[in-house]
């Protein structure tokens, strides 16, 4: 007796993007859909910081081999990877609520100026190491011990 066989198409038709999905994530980020990104760090900035709104499981793979810009000193007195991307993407991701301690997120996002004096670089890491930098003073303790 041969077995008779019937096929069923189905279809689903969805709308992007889903709004009802996106409240629920923006509600409850922690239940949020998982995302891998491999990128440098700089390339989906932008988007990183949007996603964190939506889903806080994302897993990042950056790639530190760009040039160094800013860091290429650093890379090369140390002889160390590309550290530049690797910041890129955490300041993307932090938490700048007042949850999250907007004080800190300034002080990472800090650069030092290409034009200033070496005397006047030494002086302000000299300040943020004692706490006394504006940027350092801000930041409530325990965190800032």
């Amino acid at each position: 007796m041969q077995q008779k066989t019937t096929s069923i198409f189905i279809r689903r038709k969805e709308l992007l993007p889903n709004s009802i999905k996106l409240a629920r994530y923006a509600k409850s980020p922690e239940l949020g859909p998982r995302v891998l990104f491999f990128s440098g760090g700089s390339a989906l900035r932008h988007l990183s910081s949007i996603l964190t709104k939506y889903t806080y499981n994302s897993i990042h793979l950056i790639t530190p081999f760009d040039s160094g810009g800013s860091s290429a000193s650093l890379r090369r007195a140390f002889k160390m990877l590309a550290i530049g991307d690797i910041r890129n993407r955490l300041m993307a991701l932090a938490d700048q609520t007042l949850h999250g301690n907007p004080s800190i997120f300034r002080l990472f996002a800090h650069r030092f100026s290409k034009e200033e004096s070496q005397a006047n670089l030494f002086s302000d890491l000299e300040k943020m190491i004692a706490g006394k930098h504006s940027l350092v003073v801000h930041i409530p303790n325990p965190m800032r011990n």
